[in-house]
């Protein structure tokens, strides 16, 4: 049995460059769009790849930048240089 895992972030411009990459590396997340936020799930994993932040937005990015801007999230954190994932350990 699958555990979601979700982000939740402030809904601005900055935001939708990061949605776009989680929808870009993790095609089973499930993005609401709502007033204020955006919620992203996923079952068991979701990642955040800087390459696919950066050939977005087509500048450099720091993973650091994202947590101003994160509400919530659910599942364990692990962060690299060049990727930010939730999981739930089985």
């Amino acid at each position: 049995m699958s555990s979601l895992v979700y982000l939740n972030l402030q809904a601005n411009d900055y935001a939708q460059s990061i949605v776009a990459a989680i929808e870009q590396d993790n095609p089973h997340a499930r993005v609401q769009q709502q007033p204020s936020m955006v919620r992203i799930e996923a079952a068991d994993r979701l990642v955040i790849n800087r390459e696919t932040v950066e050939r977005i937005t087509g500048q450099p990015w720091d993973i650091q930048e994202m947590l101003m801007y994160v509400i919530t999230l659910g599942g364990n954190v692990e962060e690299e240089d060049d990727s930010f994932a939730l999981h739930w350990n089985s």
